[in-house]
């Protein structure tokens, strides 16, 4: 699905849309409600980021796993910083600012923001490390490192959940998103 707003295309997909309302309906606790919030001010922390550095929003793509938001041209050095730290920045604000109202929102933010900063792939953290290494290697080294990186990262990752899963019978979180990554990963090489 598309819309124009203004000068802006966002792209919905049907996936996406789908899976949002069936998480929504099967979640009795409504504990999905509070990490969907948490995921969308992450995202818009990046837009709004990309605002204040003077950078164009062009579109916005909601997808099954992931949010892209593309800019009319590549940003500064110092605004890639920043507007990749500004999705992390909300989830930190929002976690302290939630904390002593409601831990059991807060915590979402808090565990969105910890984990973008891992220096994975397609996390915030991969995508710090690929800029900072952007300026001083060349672009095979810089993928060759963050590929490295990334599943030296995530193969603990994916053993942590494996370990959640055995000990609570039904917590499978962890071990799909390490295993999703892994995935984009091994998609992204090709």
């Amino acid at each position: 699905m598309k819309l124009r707003i203004a000068t802006l295309d966002l792209f919905i997909g049907y996936e996406a849309i789908a899976a949002m309302t069936a998480v929504l309906l099967l979640d009795r606790e409504n504990r999905v409600i509070f990490c969907f919030l948490a995921a969308i001010l992450h995202e818009l922390g990046h837009a709004l980021m990309m605002l204040l550095c003077g950078v164009h929003v062009k579109e916005i793509k909601l997808r099954l796993f992931d949010v892209l938001i593309k800019a009319d041209e590549p940003p500064s050095f110092k605004a890639d910083v920043l507007i990749t730290l500004g999705g992390v920045a909300v989830n930190f604000l929002f976690a302290l600012l939630l904390y002593p109202v409601c831990v059991k929102v807060a915590l979402p933010h808090l565990a969105l923001g910890t984990f973008n900063l891992l220096p994975v792939m397609s996390l915030d953290g991969g995508h710090l490390l690929a800029i900072f290494m952007d300026k001083r290697f060349s672009p095979r080294t810089t993928a060759v490192t963050l590929r490295v990186t990334t599943l030296v990262f995530l193969l603990p990752l994916m053993t942590a959940g494996l370990y959640v899963l055995l000990n609570s019978g039904y917590n499978y979180s962890l071990l799909i998103i390490a295993i999703y990554l892994i995935v984009l990963l091994f998609l992204k090489n090709r």
